[in-house]
């Protein structure tokens, strides 16, 4: 079959591929879009004609005509942090095997470009999953109007599907293990950031020095604007370039970044580690098993926490009524030689 010369001048049609292939439209139609029955020759010959008239798929009058895109929104707070790219690659594990594209944004940890985003994103949607960038606030309870699936964080009063991780156990079980290595002063770094994730993460480590009947002296807990490593170091410098008899002697960290910057301010100010600083940190990432000494740290079990969300979404847009599921996952100590 040739077709080249009969090429339409503007963008093929469905009509023009079953004219071309000598069908009636609504057997090209059900060949192009992969629904309803059509025969094997009819299948070959509507396809044959399509590549012949290189006629590409609308894929937005589809969605007008289905109700449908097909396509999931994915809002996370920093692309460029390991953690997430995990996640997402759990999400795209679940999804994209029922036939779901992944349509990804960066909120940069701002409440405002994040609602922006889901904003941006949900008329082109049928989901939104979505890593907060704060736990509370005005606007925080504004329904998408799409189904809605947060990870690692939630948002105060919004009754929707979640999957979290135990952050406040994980984080006490980090500060016992110091404690148990005879550290009494021990130390915070954290972001100010307003995420659920890092403020439970913190009352575990408050809650932790309480059990054992240690105060926990606000000078021992140094705090960054965001999530950065730049600025950890710079908070890190503060808290450990005291005089020994009043440095921490042990510091536990509630995130990738925040454990980087204290590990550069440990090597700049020639501490060493675990002899004059221990280190437990929350959230494995690569690196902390490549440095010597390898890093103590609350392992999450972040390719999980992708696909538990990719699958309660699955169930969400299965049925829009279902009753509302949050999900927390166990986190697991690993114990290395940063802490003694």
């Amino acid at each position: 079959m040739s077709v080249g010369r009969d090429r339409p001048a503007s963008s093929p049609t469905v009509a023009d591929v079953a004219q071309a292939a000598g069908v009636s439209f609504a057997t090209a139609a059900r060949a192009l879009g992969g629904y309803g029955h059509v025969s094997a020759k009819a299948q070959a010959v509507v396809e044959a004609a399509a590549s012949e008239l290189e006629y590409r798929r609308n894929d937005v009058a589809r969605a007008l005509a289905s109700g449908s895109t097909r396509s999931v929104g994915l809002v996370v707070g920093d692309i460029e942090n390991p953690f997430f790219a995990t996640v997402s690659r759990g999400i795209a594990d679940v999804l994209e095997p029922e036939g779901y594209t992944l349509l990804l944004a960066n909120s940069d940890e701002d409440p405002a470009r994040e609602a922006r985003a889901i904003e941006a994103l949900r008329t082109q949607v049928d989901g939104l999953l979505v890593a907060p960038a704060a736990s509370s606030g005005a606007d925080r309870t504004r329904d998408p109007g799409k189904p809605l699936v947060l990870l690692d964080r939630t948002v105060t009063g919004l009754g929707v599907d979640s999957v979290t991780v135990e952050n406040a156990a994980g984080a006490a079980r980090a500060v016992e293990h110091l404690i148990a290595g005879e550290h009494r002063r021990i130390g915070l770094m954290t972001s100010r950031a307003g995420s659920s994730s890092t403020a439970q993460r913190v009352r575990g480590y408050r809650a932790a020095l309480k059990r054992a009947g240690l105060a926990a002296d606000p000078a021992w807990e140094a705090v960054t604007p965001g999530f950065a490593a730049a600025d950890a170091r710079d908070a890190a410098l503060d808290l450990l370039g005291v005089a020994k008899r009043r440095r921490v002697t042990a510091v536990f960290t509630t995130d990738n970044f925040m454990t980087h910057g204290v590990w550069l301010a440990a090597r700049e100010l020639g501490l060493s580690v675990p002899g004059d600083l221990a280190i437990a940190a929350f959230d494995d990432v690569d690196w902390l098993t490549l440095v010597d000494p390898p890093v103590t740290a609350v392992v999450q079990p972040v390719m999980e926490l992708g696909r538990e969300a990719g699958r309660l979404l699955l169930r969400r847009l299965a049925d829009p009524t279902a009753p509302v599921r949050r999900v927390r996952l166990a986190t697991e100590l690993v114990v290395r030689a940063s802490s003694g």
